[in-house]
């Protein structure tokens, strides 16, 4: 059985997020085979996950979209890479292969010249401020959390550490004034991710997993005290 994949890239927003999901859906019941999205960075499913999840199904064969749709090298680095570390630990079926990217199809010519000739919406009007003074305001908190989701990260369970980080604030009634948890691009020392850096602090803690990241909201950011002594880096 092929299962088909549509990879994406971080896509920030949760509407960019669920446009991807929709978008596998609708291709699934033309296709008539399983189809499910996800995300090399900065939201889940990862591709790790989703060729798990493929291979629980009982897939013979996985195939993957690239859904750019400029040339993006980065993208078609990083699935190669991505499912390169998943392979070790896969070395059986299914086999996995790749499609050429969306911006390679012909028919997304077709696409935009449909687009064109088809029905026109004038844009009058305005559906809310462009500015609010709300926005220029800078979020009160007492610890800023940095939580990397690059690519590196992501294959290692930093989709798994932001959600028990931000479970563990919430049971402890811990809000963005307490605690102000920003996803991140790559931090750089990919070897020692999933990466969280706790600020004023400035402590880094390293390869954190979901019970570390809930004695970090539990420990450090509840009652001030970083986990197992950690200390803020040394300077050169």
């Amino acid at each position: 059985m092929t299962h088909v994949l549509l990879v994406a890239r971080a896509v920030v927003h949760v509407g960019g997020q669920d446009t991807v999901r929709r978008l596998a859906v609708e291709v699934a019941a033309a296709l008539d085979v399983p189809v499910s999205a996800c995300f090399l960075d900065g939201a889940a499913p990862s591709l790790h996950e989703a060729l798990d999840d493929a291979v629980a199904a009982g897939a013979t064969e996985v195939l993957l979209v690239p859904t750019h749709l400029p040339p993006d090298r980065y993208l078609d680095t990083w699935i190669r890479r991505a499912h390169a570390h998943w392979a070790t630990g896969h070395p059986g079926p299914p086999r996995v292969s790749v499609t050429e990217p969306l911006a390679g199809q012909p028919a997304l010519v077709t696409a935009i010249t449909d687009a064109v000739s088809g029905p026109r919406h004038p844009l009058v009007g305005s559906p809310g401020p462009f500015r609010s003074p709300a926005w220029s305001r800078l979020t009160p908190h007492r610890h800023h959390v940095l939580v990397c989701r690059g690519p590196r990260c992501t294959a290692y369970g930093a989709n798994q550490v932001v959600d028990r980080l931000t479970q563990g604030l919430a049971r402890h009634g811990l809000g963005d004034d307490d605690a102000l948890v920003t996803p991140t691009g790559c931090l750089f020392p990919c070897n020692l991710g999933p990466l969280v850096v706790v600020y004023p602090d400035d402590v880094w803690y390293e390869h954190v997993d979901p019970e570390l990241a809930g004695r970090i909201a539990d420990e450090h950011l509840r009652r001030g005290e970083p986990v197992d002594g950690q200390r803020p880096r040394s300077r050169p």
